[in-house]
């Protein structure tokens, strides 16, 4: 037993010492990554205002900020479960079952915003652990469970619902995605955060200047930059707006805790462990049937969430709503940098792949654009996506 143990240590000594380039290495190329995502978002948005005279204007980006916050929240979610090598195909129609639920228990029972609330959440991590469950206890490849609920969850939408659309949710519930924080306390919320990551900054800047290299320095500054450019104009739009709209100060809130958990918690560390490797990582004693439950729970949760917001927004619930979450989230998650391989991928990713997708559809919309073509184009944005992901996996590193 103690032979084990020294063993095991010997080995962790080893794997912690060549640890640090190597981490060093992948944050690196992250940070780059996010930073080309940000640059062609912003590309996107010039074109569209250039082709529309609308598109950059306090107005749409608020509306656009909403928008692209119901696909961010599920693509995050979906992205811990592509690192843990798994899916989730039925989010659309938990979606759309979530929305109708709400509806019901707000007019046909009778309750009141938050206890519905509280219903659909539960309801929500409730599908998230069953699918779960029969994944890790009948070994069932999560694509096919997932694509089950992608049919059973849109059937019981359809069914409980009678196949019409309920709506008139009530004033509490309405002001969750159309209520915004007062103006005064945005301004200060911004003002404030861009101040403290331009402290955290600084410190970092200055330890860099030491044995780090020119090209690790420059990152850090142009993340720096962008970082100071987005709280500038999160001050300009929501300074006209009447503030931030609740479900982008909830994604931030989400994006703040998963990026801290997925780098600084024990969960987070074991999340990619699975996607890096499931069998070492059963070797090493974490329990990965645990795990993967968990994610799926986490899944339930963040689409119930998305649900409430997008149910609000609308002020009903269709059952029909959601038929290409699925397609958005995927596509978000990839093109955030999420590997469809297991074992990379980040929220803050994910979230500006979401972002650049709703730009796209939105630019499009006020371009006069059909759908159709939209649909075409998010396709193609997706094929492009995958296959640079595969091309990177088969690169050496």
């Amino acid at each position: 037993m103690n032979a084990k143990i020294a063993e095991t240590a010997m080995s962790t000594e080893n794997v912690t010492a060549t640890a640090p380039s190597r981490q060093s290495f992948e944050a690196e190329r992250s940070n780059w990554r996010i930073i080309i995502l940000i640059l062609a978002t912003l590309a996107i948005w010039i074109g569209f205002h250039a082709w529309t005279g609308v598109f950059i204007s306090p107005r749409n980006l608020s509306n656009l900020a909403v928008q692209a916050a119901i696909t961010a929240i599920i693509a995050a979610g979906l992205c811990w479960l592509l690192v843990a090598r798994e899916i989730d195909l039925s989010v659309g129609s938990l979606l759309a079952m979530c929305g109708v639920l709400c509806m019901l228990l707000l007019q046909k029972a009778g309750l009141d915003a938050y206890l519905t609330i509280l219903i659909v959440l539960l309801v929500g991590v409730g599908v998230g652990l069953l699918q779960g469950g029969l994944r890790v206890t009948l070994g069932i490849p999560s694509f096919i469970i997932t694509l089950a609920g992608f049919s059973w969850l849109r059937g019981l939408a359809y069914v409980l619902s009678g196949a019409e659309t309920l709506s008139g949710a009530g004033d509490t519930f309405y002001e969750i995605a159309n209520g915004e924080i007062p103006t005064t306390i945005s301004l200060f919320i911004i003002l404030a955060l861009a101040a403290i990551y331009l402290h955290g900054w600084v410190r970092v800047y200055t330890a860099l200047l030491g044995p780090q290299k020119y090209e690790r320095r420059a990152v850090n500054l142009v993340i720096l930059a962008l970082s100071l450019c987005a709280a500038a104009l999160s001050a300009w739009v929501f300074a006209t707006r009447n503030g931030i709209p609740y479900p982008l100060a909830f994604l931030a809130l989400l994006v703040f805790v998963m990026e801290y958990s997925g780098r600084h918690t024990r969960f987070g560390r074991y999340v990619y462990a699975i996607g890096g490797n499931p069998t070492s990582a059963k070797r090493a004693g974490i329990n990965v049937n645990r795990m993967v439950l968990a994610l799926f729970g986490l899944m339930g949760a963040l689409t119930a969430v998305a649900a409430i917001i997008q149910t609000s927004r609308l002020d009903a619930g269709p059952p029909n709503v959601g038929l290409f979450v699925n397609l958005s989230a995927l596509s978000a998650a990839i093109i955030g940098g999420t590997s469809l391989f297991g074992g990379e991928g980040r929220v803050l990713g994910t979230v500006i792949g979401a972002l650049l997708m709703a730009s796209i559809n939105n630019g499009l919309s006020l371009a006069g654009v059909d759908t159709f073509y939209q649909m075409i184009i998010t396709g193609g944005l997706l094929i492009v996506a995958v296959s640079a992901d595969h091309a990177a996996q088969r690169r050496p590193r």
